[in-house]
């Protein structure tokens, strides 16, 4: 049985409602919000069919943007991350050929996979806070949103990996 048609639907599901209800709500210094919906693109299979990731990832954002009051920031972010999580992930495993690699700490490595989630995180953060934005003018303000946002992200994905991908 292909465990994509139960996990990604259900990981869609619980990333959303915890994000609208819970994680919304959270801010720190008045800048930094924790981003987990970003989790769902970053593990996203490698075989996956990019025309499919772009989709879900597109429809995640959409109805986050529905809730969020971001017309279409989180669209755009969520499907340029999916249209590059491929490539990104190719950088940082060793395995050739493994269509069916699911990213986490257990399956590509602890240090590979942090890294491979700064680097999405952050470029995540970057077009997220540009495109809110839409200029330069308080540059300090935007530095402020991309660090503290990628920080508190990227602490809070890889807690959540590590319990979702618990070994026994």
């Amino acid at each position: 049985m292909n465990h994509d048609l139960f996990r990604l639907p259900l990981l869609f599901i619980i990333l959303c409602v915890l994000q609208v209800f819970v994680l919304n709500h959270c801010q720190l210094f008045g800048c930094a919000m924790p981003m987990l919906y970003v989790y769902f693109v970053i593990s996203m299979k490698k075989g996956m069919a990019k025309w499919a990731m772009m989709v879900w990832a597109f429809a995640l954002g959409l109805l986050l943007d529905t809730f969020s009051n971001t017309p279409g920031v989180n669209a755009a972010t969520m499907t340029l991350s999916a249209m590059v999580q491929p490539y990104l992930l190719d950088l940082f495993i060793t395995r050739e050929g493994d269509e069916e690699l699911i990213p986490s700490m257990s399956t590509i490595g602890t240090k590979p996979f942090i890294n491979y989630t700064i680097v999405m995180v952050t470029l995540f953060c970057v077009v997220f806070f540009t495109l809110e934005m839409l200029n330069f003018l308080n540059g300090l303000k935007w530095l402020e949103c991309v660090v503290g946002s990628t920080i508190l992200t990227v602490a809070l994905i890889l807690a959540v990996d590590r319990l979702i991908h618990k070994k026994a």
